[in-house]
C-alpha cells in the first residue's frame, strides 16, 4: 500500500464519515473520528454492495459525464458512496444501540 492509496482512503473516509454525521445526528465528530467512521463504512459498505453485486456510482458517473460533460473517476465515487452508505449503517445501528431511534 503506498502513500497515494492511504491519502485517497482517509480523505474519502471523512468526507463520506462527515456526511453520514451530519445526516444520521445532525453533527459531525472531528476530522479523526469522521475519517475512521467513512474507513470503517467502507468495509461495510463494500461488503453490503459486493453481496448485492451492484457497483455503486456507475449511474452517476454516466450521467454526469453525458449531463455536463465531465469525466469523473467511477472508482472514487463508488468508494465515496459505498463508504456513505456503510458509515449511515454504521451511525444508526449506533444510536439503535445506545437507546433506540427518537421519533419527532
Amino acid at each position: 500500500m503506498d502513500i497515494l492509496n492511504i491519502v485517497i482512503m482517509v480523505v474519502v473516509g471523512a468526507l463520506s464519515g462527515t456526511l453520514a454525521a451530519r445526516l444520521v445526528g445532525g453533527t459531525t465528530y472531528g476530522f479523526v473520528v469522521n475519517a475512521l467512521l467513512g474507513i470503517a463504512g467502507a468495509v461495510v459498505g463494500n461488503f453490503l454492495f459486493g453481496l448485492l453485486q451492484i457497483a455503486p456510482g456507475s449511474n452517476i458517473v454516466k450521467g454526469i459525464s453525458n449531463t455536463f460533460g465531465v469525466e469523473l473517476p467511477q472508482n472514487f465515487v463508488g468508494m465515496v458512496i459505498s463508504a456513505f452508505v456503510g458509515a449511515i449503517i454504521i451511525l444508526f445501528l449506533a444510536k439503535i444501540l445506545r437507546g433506540g431511534v427518537k421519533r419527532r
